[in-house]
């Protein structure tokens, strides 16, 4: 097939199926379909978040202190592999039972995770669970930009950023309450199980169906096969050794070499996958050369999801092993992170209805959450409370003002036709950042802190250092005298320092290149 045939073949099926979901409604009705996006999202966070305060437990239960951060890195994994189909899958087939079959899929396994009866059980369940996390995502986003107006998106988005924040507070609290009153961790997953299966029939009763006018043959031919199993591939073969490299096994090892090979030949493979074969790809490369101000926004978001994701996974960390903090009070710290978050969300959302645009929104919310960044190397041991409250407050707020306000501004820049899978491609970026963010962070988290032992002049016994070379993410401190817990505290905290530069270089590029984005107003392509 010709370029030019394809791109033409391309420009037409993206259009009609884009016009067919296009369904702005009534303002009772808009109510009625923003409260089920509202919902499904906040319990996806929910269940994303509330590991955080899990993984020391669980790496506890099944011997696993390790290895259990692969908990975490496993569902950000397939939720970044799986989200690149769900762009076409919410063109191709009804937005509405794609979203509930992503929460289906969700409970299912969040009960499998309570069942789960060794440590490779719960990395496969997690992993099943950021498939079902990342057809929420993407839906819920898309179903709002196709009923209102760009112009009103900003409002909108901005109210859903908000419920992000707030499921990032819950999802802590929810964990401390069933660890405090069950002793047990699965608990919370036989309860999101129901929960998540109740919300997704209050989907099917509020959202609207829409679906294109095609047959059922014609929609399973659309799908780009070859594309998804190049890039799962890839992203697989790239981040597992990543995660591991120079902590579980050496650089040189061959099997790092190889998966790294592997995963770059499919990384190529995908790429011209999507330029020269598919009919209608996951990721469109055009989207990345229609003009740069959009393709900025994009990669942005690969940048901030290595800095958010690490936010949401090594605060905890901070509180609880660092600081000796219980799981109630560091959920409580964690409030001083998402509040201010959700309440930002919510303003920096009217400011771009109102003012028509975003780039000073943009701005303010990078600046501010490189600021805060800034402030984390203040953090130690014994740093004052206050100090510590402020930089999550900094932190809070700038996360506020650029999740959801850079998924408008990239809907600015693109066309009506692009929305579905500039925000898949969106969340895609987000979630691989996220994903590889884990996985470098563990690498530094733990290459720091093993480095720092080595220095512990006979403090330990060779059997001593043996043993917690692998207790990274949990260890009973009973065992040890007190100047040995101190010395303990002082290398995770050498760990999580290292990770904080790394932080401030991913908010440095994504404030510096934002500098050169052009703000034309809530202007889609279509419009100018």
């Amino acid at each position: 097939m010709s370029e030019e045939k394809k791109d033409s073949t391309s420009i037409d099926v993206a259009e009609v199926l884009a016009d067919s979901h296009e369904n702005l409604l009534s303002t009772r009705k808009l109510v009625m379909v923003f409260s089920g996006m509202a919902l499904a999202l906040l319990l996806s966070f929910v269940d994303q978040t509330s590991i955080t305060i899990l993984l020391p437990y669980m790496g506890e239960e099944f011997d696993a202190e390790d290895t259990i951060s692969w908990a975490g890195t496993a569902s950000l994994m397939s939720t970044t592999a799986f989200m690149v189909m769900f762009g076409r899958f919410a063109d191709i087939f009804s937005r509405k039972y794609v979203l509930v079959a992503g929460m289906i899929i969700l409970a299912v396994f969040d009960l499998a995770c309570g069942l789960a009866r060794n440590q490779y059980q719960l990395f496969v369940f997690r992993g099943f669970c950021g498939i079902g996390n990342g057809a929420i995502t993407s839906l819920t986003m898309t179903i709002v930009s196709d009923v209102v107006t760009l112009q009103q998106r900003g409002k909108y988005q901005g109210i859903l950023g908000s419920c992000v924040g707030i499921g990032n507070a819950i999802g802590p609290f929810l964990a401390s309450a069933f660890l405090s009153r069950t002793s047990s961790w699965r608990n919370l997953y036989y309860f999101m199980c129901p929960t998540i299966i109740a919300a997704s029939l209050v989907i099917v009763w509020l959202v609207p169906y829409t679906r294109p006018d095609i047959s059922l043959k014609e929609k399973l031919a659309k799908i780009d096969y070859l594309g998804f199993f190049f890039s799962s591939v890839a992203i697989n073969f790239i981040l597992i050794p990543i995660s591991g490299g120079g902590s579980y096994f050496k650089w040189s090892n061959p099997m790092v070499i190889s998966f790294l090979v592997i995963g770059v030949v499919a990384l190529g493979v995908f790429l011209v996958i999507e330029k020269k074969v598919a009919v209608l790809p996951m990721i469109p490369l055009k989207l990345f050369h229609t003009n740069y101000s959009l393709t900025i926004l994009l990669l942005q978001n690969f940048f901030f999801g290595m800095a958010y994701y690490g936010n949401v996974f090594y605060y905890p960390y901070y509180f609880q092993m660092v600081r000796d903090k219980s799981v109630v009070n560091t959920s409580l710290f964690l409030l001083c992170l998402v509040l201010p978050q959700a309440t930002t969300s919510v303003i920096c959302g009217q400011v771009i209805s109102r003012t028509g645009h975003y780039i000073f929104v943009v701005w303010y919310g990078y600046s501010c959450w490189l600021i805060g960044m800034c402030l984390l190397v203040l953090w130690g041991n014994h740093t004052n409370i206050g100090v510590v409250i402020i930089s999550l407050i900094i932190n809070g707020s700038g996360i506020g003002a650029i999740f959801q306000p850079t998924l408008v501004a990239a809907q600015a820049k693109s066309f009506k036709k692009d929305r579905a899978v500039v925000i898949s491609t969106r969340n895609v970026l987000r979630s691989l950042g996220g994903a590889a963010g884990l996985a470098v962070g563990a690498s530094i988290l733990s290459n720091g802190y093993i480095s720092f032992l080595k220095d512990s002049h006979g403090l330990f016994t060779a059997e001593e250092l043996l043993v917690l070379r692998s207790k990274i993410y949990t260890v009973s401190f009973s065992q040890f005298s007190p100047e040995q817990v101190t010395y303990l505290r002082m290398a995770y905290m050498k760990g999580l320092k290292n990770v904080f530069y790394y932080w401030i270089g991913c908010m440095s590029v994504c404030l510096v290149s934002s500098v050169v984005i052009r703000d034309r107003g809530l202007k889609s392509l279509d419009d100018n």
